[in-house]
């Protein structure tokens, strides 16, 4: 149990976070998507990642794109090379982060990916953070499901749709949202133009100073 228990330590220490750094950091990454001459998003997509207030709350929410609705990849564009690697036709990135601001906390986190391959079928990745605050109707706040290793608070699902069964739940790493985003990326586009930790530059970070 030990473990599951720490990894439930770490995601709550991740919570901590100024919501401008927070937001400013994903930007740069969207900002890099969206460059030539690999650019999977249109231009100037860090402008897009819209900050709002939530209705009857002190919350404070960023969205890709208003209403939450995210944005197109531009997979077809992509050069020769990386277009083969591609396995999907079509995907959407959708991006949610919502912060108590004057707490410096993230309550919660929603990056997800999904889309169509070549032969239609359907495929998504989602990163989940459920909301933390306990209430009458959710008095476990972000403890979802049975325990904290079926069901970790910062997690993965990947498959056709979130909604097949079995839900699988992969528990993931305390990453910030900016790190996240570039993850999902790297997944859909597995080429060395969108890998943030090449091997070559891990070992030289690796080698004794």
């Amino acid at each position: 149990m030990r473990p599951w228990v720490e990894l439930y330590r770490q995601h709550q220490v991740l919570r901590v976070m100024n919501d401008r750094e927070a937001a400013n950091e994903v930007r740069q990454v969207l900002r890099k998507l969206s460059e030539k001459p690999y650019a999977v998003l249109r231009r100037d997509a860090q402008a897009r990642l819209v900050e709002g207030r939530v209705p009857q709350s002190p919350s404070v929410q960023y969205t890709l794109g208003r209403e939450r609705a995210g944005e197109e990849l531009e997979l077809a564009t992509l050069p020769p090379p990386l277009h083969d690697a591609v396995a999907l036709r079509s995907a959407r990135l959708a991006v949610l982060l919502r912060f108590d601001r004057r707490a410096e906390r993230l309550q919660e986190l929603n990056i997800m990916l999904s889309g169509q391959r070549h032969d239609n079928s359907p495929w998504a990745v989602a990163i989940h953070l459920p909301h933390d605050r306990q209430t009458a109707e959710r008095p476990q706040g972000d403890r979802d499901g049975l325990g904290a290793c079926g069901h970790a608070a910062l997690h993965c699902h990947v498959g056709p749709t979130l909604e097949v069964a079995p839900k699988v739940r992969v528990p993931f790493p305390a990453l910030r949202p900016a790190q996240i985003v570039e993850w999902a990326v790297s997944q859909v586009v597995p080429t060395a133009e969108f890998e943030p930790a090449p091997w070559s530059g891990v070992e030289a970070m690796l080698r004794p100073s």
